[in-house]
């Protein structure tokens, strides 16, 4: 595991955004005659949604550190 919560943070949001590409791709691909403009939105979609994903998780991590640390 990463070593410190900012790199674990981006390790998730790498897995993330890669089971919503591939995830995103076979829906596109599975539907025909979708505009070729889903495709772009569905990449742009996953990145962003990986990026939220991963900071969620960190600031959860971080948060649940403090709690501990205050106990």
């Amino acid at each position: 595991m990463a070593k410190t919560y900012y790199a674990e943070g981006r390790q998730v949001a790498y897995v993330v955004r890669g089971l919503f590409i591939l995830g995103g791709l076979a829906i596109y691909l599975n539907i025909p005659g979708l505009h070729w403009g889903y495709f772009f939105a569905i990449l742009f979609g996953s990145v962003v949604l990986g990026e939220i994903f991963g900071g969620m998780w960190t600031r959860k991590r971080r948060q649940a550190k403090k709690a501990r640390k205050s106990t």
